[in-house]
Order: structure tokens, then C-alpha cells, then sequence
């Protein structure tokens, strides 16, 4: 029998992704917030220069947060989902070795999450991710 894991209730529900054509390439990235009581939601996809999968996914991350801080209300939480394990262990501080050509981004994501007095970051498979990663995908 699996294990049930519970998410924590949150009063918005994001998801980010990124990707880049070829790798390295062109960046492109997507983010889908949710306001859980109102149903509100604001989705974004977007070209985000040159990089790799690694820049394209915290773009992506930043972008989401940046986004999440103009709507997300003093005292609101947030749960945050995204598909890449490098970049969220990257912020959350559990990679087995933080990379050092991601700090700047590790810096901004991490600074823009502290203003948040409630939020949870975590990893879900692709296939989990869906949202997103259709609306990356779309034509630009």
C-alpha cells in the first residue's frame, strides 16, 4: 500500500517550468498561479533568452515568485511545485552539491521567498506538472 503524502492547505497554488531548444539554446518559461478560495489565476509563457535547462527552470522559479509577490496578500501562503530536482533542492539547501553557477539565481529565488511568511516548495514529476508544462509549450 502507498503512502499518501498530504500537501499542506495553501491560499495560492503555483507551478513553474522551463526549458531551452536546443541544450544549451533558447530559453523559454511558463508559470500558473492559483488563488485556492477565489479561483483567481494568472499564467504566463514567455522567451527568456539563452541558457540552459538549469537557467530556463529558475527563470521560470523567479519569474513565478516575482509574480506570486504582487498577488499573494500579507499573511497568505503559498505552495509552490515545479519539475526540476536541481533547482528546488538547489534553493531548498538539500542538493548534494549546490552548483556554483547557479548562485545568483539560488540568491534571488531564495530573497524573494523570504518575504513570504508561509510557502512550501516542492518537487513533483513531470507528469504532475502538466499546467505548466503545457503552457510552455504553447506557440509563442
Amino acid at each position: 500500500m502507498k503512502k499518501s503524502r498530504v500537501q499542506p492547505p495553501a491560499d495560492w497554488h503555483a507551478a513553474f517550468d522551463g526549458s531551452c531548444s536546443p541544450n544549451p539554446g533558447k530559453c523559454r518559461i511558463a508559470g500558473i498561479l492559483r488563488h485556492a478560495a477565489s479561483g483567481k489565476t494568472v499564467e504566463w509563457a514567455r522567451h527568456a533568452g539563452e541558457g540552459d535547462s538549469s537557467d530556463a527552470e529558475y527563470q521560470a522559479l523567479i519569474a513565478l515568485l516575482q509574480t506570486l509577490a504582487l498577488h499573494c496578500q500579507p499573511g497568505q501562503s503559498a505552495r509552490i511545485q515545479g519539475d526540476s530536482q536541481v533547482v528546488i533542492q538547489d534553493v531548498l539547501g538539500t542538493a548534494p552539491r549546490p552548483a556554483a553557477v547557479l548562485s545568483h539565481y539560488r540568491a534571488e529565488a531564495q530573497a524573494i521567498l523570504a518575504r513570504f511568511p508561509d510557502w512550501h516548495l516542492h518537487w513533483v514529476p513531470r507528469h504532475r506538472n502538466q499546467e505548466a508544462d503545457q503552457l510552455l509549450r504553447q506557440p509563442a
